[in-house]
């Protein structure tokens, strides 16, 4: 796998030139988790890069071919998306019945090994990564993005304390892509995503849409703020059936929180996604401070706007 990461590397038409190369790549394993290898690459140009890997289903090659031309098709849409809050898209590669993914690189740890490294977070702190969330959800959204798996671990943190969404959008092609079992309707009707994470529409299966990534950020405030996510203490499938049941209460913040804290995570896990506020709507929370790291305006969001005709999602 190393040896056609290197080549898919160097021979990728649709790496930008200064990424490109013909000399000597230095490959760094980051994470391995099933079905996905993510390596740093560094570039004969100096540049660091990160790259997702699945190797395809060789059961079924055509069909997996098929789904690899539908992500090259997403990612050239997700590259032409610019946000600060938002992981930059580079390219895809197929080589040997490996696809790459290749994407800007994130020096900093995910929320959840932050949360691990430091225990919960102070309400100020939480306050602040929850604007950024928002932000770059915000901008997702009005391009007609969904993400499908917001939670801590596809939250990172650069050491500036920038915020910066990973793993969205074509996430659950690659998992096609391995499996080839799926096709366009299981992509806008799956139960993809973390059970603890998951709204209930999403574990219904009754459509994937902006409201159900709203559902997913008051889960990772709260695991932010709590350590875990909501129903922690229920193992996945107990979870699950309660959620999708949707008549239980989920769990509120810890007493020592705000009001306005508390308020913002009870209506992001508010039953009914038609009454679930949008992510522009919790942008003007009391709960989302108005100043300080207000990276980037909701002005700003609009302005740069790419109106895709087509896209990943489509509520």
């Amino acid at each position: 796998m190393i040896h056609s990461l290197k080549h898919t590397l160097q021979n990728n038409p649709q790496m930008p030139k200064s990424s490109t190369t013909a000399g000597h790549i230095v490959l760094q394993p980051l994470t391995t988790t099933l079905p996905y290898q993510v390596y740093c690459g560094l570039t004969s140009q100096g540049q660091l890069i990160a790259v997702k890997q699945v190797i395809l289903d060789s059961t079924d090659t055509d069909a997996a071919k098929k789904e690899y031309n539908r992500l090259q098709g997403e990612v050239e849409l997700l590259k032409t998306l610019r946000h600060i809050n938002i992981v930059g898209f580079l390219g895809t590669s197929l080589h040997q019945h490996a696809v790459s993914i290749f994407m800007e690189y994130i020096p900093g740890g995910s929320i959840a090994s932050i949360i691990h490294r430091f225990g919960p977070l102070p309400e100020r702190v939480l306050a602040l990564y929850t604007h950024q969330i928002l932000e770059g959800v915000a901008y997702l959204h009005v391009n007609r993005v969904i993400h499908r798996d917001l939670k801590g671990n596809n939250v990172m943190l650069m050491p500036t304390g920038v915020i910066k969404l990973i793993d969205f959008g074509c996430a659950r092609r690659l998992s096609c892509i391995h499996h080839t079992a799926c096709n366009s309707v299981d992509l806008l009707k799956s139960v993809h995503g973390t059970p603890y994470w998951m709204a209930p529409e999403v574990i219904n299966e009754t459509g994937y849409g902006r409201k159900s990534d709203i559902w997913s950020v008051g889960c990772t405030v709260f695991e932010m703020a709590t350590g875990k996510p909501p129903l922690a203490h229920m193992d996945k499938m107990a979870a699950l059936f309660y959620i999708g049941a949707q008549r239980g209460l989920m769990p509120s913040l810890p007493d020592h929180f705000s009001e306005n804290a508390k308020d913002f995570v009870r209506i992001c896990l508010t039953s009914d996604q038609k009454l679930r506020p949008s992510a522009d709507q919790l942008l003007r929370h009391s709960f989302i401070p108005t100043n300080g790291t207000d990276t980037n305006s909701q002005e700003k969001v609009k302005n740069k706007c790419c109106d895709h005709t087509k896209g990943l999602l489509l509520n």
